[in-house]
């Protein structure tokens, strides 16, 4: 039997993210609490998606940056739209 590849790990990683970001969303009543914990989620799995899956790792650093900039911007107007 194979070892499973290392984007198998992260795929189970964004999986299991998801899921916990589910049970999140359904168990906690503190909206303001569940939204900081999944938008700092949602920046951590857009890393992992933009590093590993798109293969922007070794790209432009440029358009690295830019793709990351996206997924700090979005999660952090989550944030502040949860205090309003």
């Amino acid at each position: 039997m194979k070892h499973p590849i290392k984007l198998e790990y992260y795929l189970a990683a964004l999986i299991v993210i998801t899921l916990l970001n589910t049970f999140l969303g359904e168990k906690f009543s503190s909206t303001t609490l569940v939204s900081i914990l999944i938008a700092i989620t949602v920046t951590y799995k857009g890393f992992i998606v933009i590093d590993h899956f798109m293969e922007l790792k070794g790209a432009n650093k440029n358009l690295r940056f830019l793709m990351r900039l996206y997924f700090v911007i979005f999660p952090s107007l989550i944030i502040v739209s949860a205090f309003y």
